[in-house]
């Protein structure tokens, strides 16, 4: 047995930054909601050390705010960070749509987020897209993850044929054709924001 087979137990305040994350993306604690750190610690039943740190896990990713002698809230997004987000992903994951066009790269199957993510070989740019869509979820809601999913099954095909014919203007044009969809979706195109 060597060192990549042992298990690192997990640290307390990760179980916890991971269950406030899921439900701060289930909108059970919403954009703008203070989180007491007291009560947080008394309903997970530990102390508040580790409720502490799963707070500076989670500020780290920008989910929530600390303010010194204030306390923690979860963040928030004006629609202008919205567009913001959305402007930056689709950037990003043009050029991951791109890598895999331009550079033959095999999507086996189904397409979906991950698997793209995946082919496209950057696991940089596929950390920073995941970030940026943890933002846009927490912005946007549940069924902001719903929609952009059934969405994606409407592209797929036509993406899917795009990437295995190695045609990457095609491909492009498939993607930007869901983002803009996504946007209508999520009603964020240039009008809606600008009437909020």
């Amino acid at each position: 047995m060597n060192d990549d087979d042992l298990l690192r137990p997990r640290a307390l305040y990760e179980a916890i930054a991971d269950s406030l994350r899921e439900r701060i993306f289930a909108h059970e604690l919403p954009p703008g909601a203070a989180l007491d750190e007291a009560a947080l610690a008394s309903g997970y039943g530990v102390s508040r050390t580790p409720v502490r740190e799963a707070m500076k896990v989670l500020a780290h990713e920008g989910l929530v705010l600390i303010e010194p002698r204030r306390g923690c809230c979860v963040a928030e997004f004006s629609a202008a960070d919205v567009r913001a987000l959305f402007d930056v992903l689709e950037l990003l994951e043009g050029y991951a749509v791109s890598e895999i066009a331009h550079h033959g790269l095999e999507v086996a199957g189904k397409v979906d987020y991950l698997r793209l993510l995946e082919t496209s070989g950057n696991r940089y740019a596929a950390e920073a897209i995941t970030r940026l869509r943890e933002k846009l979820l927490l912005a946007l809601g549940p069924a902001f993850g719903r929609d952009e999913a059934e969405l994606l099954d409407s592209a797929a095909p036509a993406l899917l044929a795009a990437l295995e014919m190695h045609d990457a203007a095609q491909a492009e044009r498939t993607w930007r054709e869901y983002t803009a969809a996504r946007r209508t979706r999520a009603g964020c195109t240039p009008a809606a924001l600008q009437a909020a």
